[in-house]
């Protein structure tokens, strides 16, 4: 739980802090140190314990701060995950998200919607 914690602050710091570009570059810093590709239910553990660890943040955690703080939390493991942000149009919505060897971790299945302009 500790270690989600620390991982969704820093996620919520780099979101205040940096641009996505800037965000970017750190997270294919981090991925490059990884060794293995996380598991599915790996990535489902840790983001049960991330879930849990919102509950102690006053600031914004939505889907954005979520998946980076499971990006974290895998590369602090050395696990590969890929962190997605994707867009739809009509109306406009942006969107987050882990994938494990192109399968979304614990998400709908309209996130098949959204057209991926960041992938890392």
């Amino acid at each position: 739980m500790i270690r989600a914690w620390i991982c969704l602050f820093v996620a919520i710091y780099l979101t205040k802090t940096y641009s996505l570009q800037q965000i970017t570059t750190i997270l294919q810093a981090k991925k490059s140190k990884c060794d293995a590709t996380c598991m599915q239910v790996e990535a489902k553990e840790a983001l049960h314990k991330i879930e849990s660890a919102k509950r102690f943040f006053l600031s914004r955690t939505a889907c954005l701060e979520q998946s980076l703080a499971l990006f974290l939390f895998a590369a602090s493991y050395s696990k590969k995950v890929d962190w997605c942000v994707g867009v739809r149009l009509a109306p406009f919505v942006s969107h987050a998200w882990i994938e494990i060897d192109g399968e979304p971790v614990n998400e709908s299945p309209e996130v098949g919607e959204y057209k991926k302009v960041v992938i890392v």
